[in-house]
């Protein structure tokens, strides 16, 4: 896990994925540090960050951040089960946001 600024990046990804793996459709909803909101803002183009906003619902939450949910009750969060992806879903999560990967300098 890098310890720069795309670390968040890197977790919202793998948050997303795990959530797909284990429940084999995306979540409609993940919950980040209101400041990683700002930041996906800053980082994409208003289209892309859009299109992330079009496919996901992004909850701004201090207290439970990288935490996915659908609206069938279904949840995973990253800080109590980190990954469970298997290494060959990698950059599954940006495919279904429609976006590229952003530009971090780690």
């Amino acid at each position: 896990m890098p310890n720069g600024d795309s670390k968040n990046w890197i977790r919202f990804q793998i948050t997303l994925e795990s959530f797909f793996f284990r429940f084999g459709h995306w979540p409609s909803e993940i919950h980040l540090y209101p400041s990683f909101i700002a930041e996906l803002e800053e980082k994409f183009s208003a289209a892309d960050f859009g299109k992330i906003r079009s496919k996901i619902r992004l909850t701004p939450d201090a207290g439970n951040p990288f935490l996915a949910l659908d609206d069938m009750g279904n949840r995973h969060d990253y800080r109590l089960s980190g990954s469970v992806a298997p290494v060959d879903i990698r950059g599954s999560a940006h495919t279904w946001l429609g976006v590229g990967e952003p530009e971090y300098y780690d």
